[in-house]
């Protein structure tokens, strides 16, 4: 068999070598076009600054307390809902109180043997009892507390009543209606049967108030936080005089929160710097960002344009703000000390008018209305350090560029109604800013 194999020829291999070479300069002259791109936003032409090879270096400037104008702590109406604590009890003269309601229940019964209520422990303060005289309970009467109540109304527009709601909002259940059995992380609540047996014969029914009156206090997990650790309701009831065995139903709850205790007025510190959960209270401040911390202190690269040579407004509109941090010192005063962390969020203040008439208490400084939280960002440092810093780049970003006006920040914690921790920070709090000059072409 003759096999024929084709000829080489110099032709052939002449256009193999010139397409290997085609592509070769194709990749050369492609890695040369990035190569001109990455240094070309590098240098000059980035006109929002850099520190890459011939731009502007970075440079550092403080806003220092005489730059703050105003300085205030202010008692915050948070509403009570979406919390994965239930705060019950007392603590540094404050009261808290844990609301239940339970719904899904059947719609008749013949007769109901038991009922027991579950709660799951998640902290405990001094509760070193737990029975129907150190823990009470009530049933509610009145169901607008869980459409529009906050702190420090029960309604739309009407306030808690007297130092807690009033006595016609709920009926306290005797120490012989219920019993309380405490083991270290759960507590069982033995009910009067009679309790169920109103709410579904059709008494109105928005569940129960869990409250004490020693001094301690008890973190008792939400339905926010698990599924497992959840407030349940386990009852026994036969449906009709013909069954035989009870039936066994376990629900859980469908709401719950908490109130706090509350006189009615929106108390201020001006010049204290404080942050609770119980009770919220905010701070907030605002401060001047003047032009010189910026138009000072930098290096004339190439062709750079000096900052007197063209308008304020546009040099600052192209400064980058690298970070820029707000440091509160802690000055140790913390009511409940706890290990972990304590997460504040700055938000921008929008509104126009703010309440700093300490004789006006009757309304807040600032409702959760006059706050953007577009800027999404949170310390994360311990209540034991002796800082704490709270990340404001976009904040200072925005002020210098004229995008946002400058009417101060809310600091809040992320914590509210989680815990009793309090702490205070001294009086001179600062910025520190570290930021890039813009190149600006002649």
């Amino acid at each position: 068999m003759t096999i024929y194999t084709a000829p080489t020829s110099t032709t052939n291999i002449l256009n193999k070598k010139g397409v290997l070479m085609n592509i070769g300069i194709r990749i050369v002259g492609f890695i040369m076009i990035i190569s001109l791109i990455v240094v070309g936003c590098t240098q000059k032409d980035n006109v929002v600054g850099t520190n890459g090879p011939g731009g502007p270096s970075p440079i550092n400037t403080t806003i220092d307390q005489t730059n703050f104008t105003q300085k205030y702590s202010y008692e915050d109406s948070c509403a009570f809902s979406n919390s994965n604590t239930i705060v019950v009890g007392n603590y540094n003269e404050e009261t808290s109180y844990g609301l239940l309601r339970f719904t899904s229940l059947p719609d008749s019964f013949y007769e109901i043997s038991s009922v027991n209520l579950s709660l799951e422990i998640s902290k405990r303060n001094n509760f070193d009892v737990v029975d129907n005289t150190t823990l009470k309970l009530a049933k509610i009467n009145n169901v607008e507390f869980y459409e529009n109540a906050t702190w420090w109304v029960s309604s739309d527009s009407t306030q808690w009543s007297g130092e807690h709601f009033s006595d016609a909002d709920y009926t306290e259940l005797l120490p012989e209606e219920f019993g309380v059995e405490c083991n270290e992380d759960s507590i069982n609540i033995t009910l009067d049967t009679q309790v169920l047996a109103e709410w579904i014969d059709g008494e109105l029914n928005t569940g129960i108030v869990i409250y004490s009156e020693t001094d301690g206090f008890m973190e008792i997990y939400a339905s926010e936080y698990s599924t497992d650790e959840n407030p349940t309701l386990t009852f026994e009831y036969k449906i009709t005089e013909a069954d035989t065995l009870y039936t066994t139903e376990t629900i859980q709850t469908c709401y719950d929160c908490m109130i706090f205790e509350t006189d009615n007025v929106y108390e201020k510190w001006e010049d204290e710097l404080k942050i609770s959960n119980i009770q919220p209270i905010n701070i907030y401040t605002k401060f001047n960002v003047p032009d010189s911390l910026f138009l000072k202190n930098y290096t004339v690269v190439d062709s750079m344009v000096m900052p007197d040579e063209i308008p304020v407004e546009i040099f600052l509109q192209r400064i980058t703000i690298n970070k820029a941090e707000l440091i509160l010192n802690n000055d140790g005063t913390n009511a409940y000390p706890i290990s972990g962390s304590t997460y504040l969020n700055p938000y921008f203040v929008v509104s126009d008018t703010i309440n700093i008439d300490s004789a006006n208490l009757d309304i807040p400084l600032l409702s959760f209305e006059d706050v953007d939280d577009l800027y999404i960002s949170s310390s994360t440092d311990t209540l034991q350090t002796d800082q704490i810093v709270i990340d404001v780049t976009k904040i200072i970003q925005y002020y210098i560029s004229g995008e946002y006006e400058n009417k101060g920040i809310v600091l809040r914690s992320l914590n509210v109604n989680d815990d009793f921790i309090h702490t205070e920070f001294d009086i001179e709090p600062e910025i520190r800013i570290t930021f890039t000059p813009p190149y600006i072409e002649e």
